[in-house]
C-alpha cells in the first residue's frame, strides 16, 4: 500500500469514528433526561449515574480532536477510544448480554488498532496498545459496571439479542 493510500485509509476511518462519536455524544449527554442508552441496554443501574453525560462530552471532545495535526493527540485519541470501546464490550459482558451486542463497540477499538497501524507503520506497536487499553478497560469495568443480581440475571429480560421473541419488561409495562 502506497503512502498516499494508507493516509487516505486512515483519514476515513478517523472521520468514520468521528461521526459515530457526535452522534453517540447526543446519546449520552441526554441520556438523564431520555433514559435512551439504559432503556436500550436494559441497564438498571450497572453505571454511575454521571457516566453517561460525561462520557458524551468527551466522545465529543474525542470527536473533534481525532482531526487534530498533532499525531500524539491522534494516537492519544485512538487510545482512548480503544479503552473506552473495549470498556463496551466489557460492559455488555458482565451485564450478561449475549457475546453479540459487546461486538459492536469492540469494532471502534478495532478501527483504532487500524488508525495506530498505518499511522505508526508498526503493527506491533498497534497490537501492544490494542492489549494496553484492554486491559485498562476491564480493570476499569470491573469497578464501574455493577453486574445485575442474580435475581435479575435469572428473569430473562437482562439478555440483550439473548431473547428476540416476547416482550421486554419495558413493553409489558413492568418498569414505568
Amino acid at each position: 500500500m502506497t503512502v498516499e493510500a494508507g493516509a487516505a485509509i486512515e483519514w476515513a476511518l478517523r472521520v468514520c469514528q468521528s461521526m459515530a462519536f457526535a452522534i453517540h455524544g447526543i446519546l449520552g449527554v441526554t441520556e438523564p433526561w431520555t433514559g435512551c442508552v439504559t432503556h436500550a441496554f436494559r441497564d438498571t443501574g450497572a453505571m454511575p449515574k454521571w457516566f453517561w453525560p460525561v462520557a458524551g462530552i468527551i466522545l465529543w471532545t474525542v470527536a473533534i480532536l481525532n482531526f487534530s495535526k498533532n499525531d500524539k493527540v491522534i494516537l492519544g485519541v485512538q487510545a482512548y477510544i480503544a479503552a473506552f470501546h473495549m470498556g463496551g464490550y466489557f460492559y455488555h459482558a458482565r451485564l450478561g448480554h449475549h457475546p453479540a451486542a459487546g461486538l459492536a463497540p469492540a469494532v471502534f477499538a478495532l478501527l483504532a488498532f487500524f488508525v495506530v497501524w498505518i499511522r505508526t507503520g508498526s503493527v506491533l506497536v498497534a497490537l501492544i496498545g490494542w492489549i494496553v487499553c484492554t486491559g485498562i478497560a476491564y480493570g476499569l469495568s470491573r469497578v464501574l459496571v455493577t453486574p445485575p443480581t442474580s435475581e435479575e440475571a435469572n428473569d430473562g429480560t437482562n439478555g440483550l439479542l439473548g431473547e428476540m421473541a416476547g416482550s421486554t419488561r419495558y413493553q409489558s409495562g413492568a418498569v414505568a
